[in-house]
């Protein structure tokens, strides 16, 4: 059971994105291209790279909308990865996370416990128990980054999201910035944020062509 459990976590991230890729040609779904964050500073750049990219991703998914995580960081090298992937948009994030205090943070890592905890009692209805360990293993592999970094957050952090949406000739359709500050131990300040600016990013993407 474990060695399957193991083998179902590492292959989700492939076989969800996969996945995803096959129903977005098949739906003819516009291609948003997603760059690596510009990590301006925060206590752990790569892994805030990974949590805004990865919230981004889980974000945007839905009808008529393919995101698309690239590699390069650099923009200029992102946004030929861009026309590679015959993609219709890039959005470039910027991000800044400040800490204003000190602590263990043992509080966030317990919330974070606590809703992965969750998920699995979720998903403990759904088939029998591979059915189950699939079901939790392609939740958590697209909620994990932004959870673990939540878990680091501390009060009174702050948090600063930058964004650029550009069009496939790099005309800039949407520059927006957000910021938000924790109010305590473990909150999800990335959350929030992101969904306020793809709000904006999805109603231009799906905007019916005049």
């Amino acid at each position: 059971m474990y060695r399957f459990v193991t083998l179902v976590l590492a292959a989700m991230p492939t076989i969800v994105a996969g996945q995803a890729a096959s129903k977005a040609a098949a739906a003819g779904d516009r291609r948003v291209c997603i760059a690596p964050a510009n990590v301006e500073s925060a206590p752990n750049a790569a892994d805030a790279m990974t949590a805004v990219r990865d919230a981004f991703t889980n974000v945007l998914a839905g009808p008529g909308i393919a995101p698309v995580a690239l590699q390069a960081k650099l923009q200029s090298l992102a946004r030929e990865e861009a026309k590679q992937s015959n993609c219709s948009y890039l959005l470039i994030p910027t991000f800044k996370h400040t800490r204003k205090t000190s602590g263990s943070g043992l509080l966030g890592k317990a919330a974070l416990g606590a809703a992965q905890s969750g998920v699995h009692q979720a998903t403990g209805a759904v088939g029998g128990p591979a059915a189950r360990v699939a079901a939790g293993a392609a939740q958590g592999a697209a909620n994990q980054a932004v959870w673990s970094y939540a878990a680091g957050t501390k009060t009174k952090d702050e948090m600063a999201l930058g964004v650029r949406l550009e069009s496939g000739t790099g005309q800039v359709l949407l520059d927006e910035k957000g910021s938000r500050s924790a109010k305590s131990d473990g909150e999800d300040l990335l959350s929030p944020l992101v969904q306020q600016v793809a709000e904006k990013v999805a109603a231009i993407m799906t905007k019916p062509a005049r």
